[in-house]
């Protein structure tokens, strides 16, 4: 769990950019749910923090669970945009 913990970040980053890449790749539904799994995946870390941590480590882990759930509410909000320009398109063109 440790190395979950310590490498969140990373985690976080990488489904940013698998998220970007499938959207590029016009695969929706597959960017939808990568962020729908960073918001899972932040939730996760938030509260095995909150339940299974003690000491000063727990602020730096909540900190970084709060972040990495903004990450994954964004890029939701991004894709939605991303995908109601590509329509509006589509249906203009």
């Amino acid at each position: 769990m440790s190395f979950i913990i310590n490498y969140s970040s990373g985690i976080a980053i990488v489904l940013a950019l698998i998220s970007f890449v499938s959207i590029a790749f016009e695969k929706r539904i597959t960017s939808f749910l990568i962020s729908l799994t960073t918001v899972l995946f932040g939730s996760f870390i938030f509260f095995y923090a909150f339940y299974k941590m003690t000491g000063f480590d727990v602020l730096d882990v909540y900190i970084k669970g709060l972040m990495i759930i903004g990450e994954g509410l964004i890029l939701l909000v991004v894709m939605s945009i991303v995908i109601v320009t590509q329509e509006s398109k589509k249906k203009t063109g």
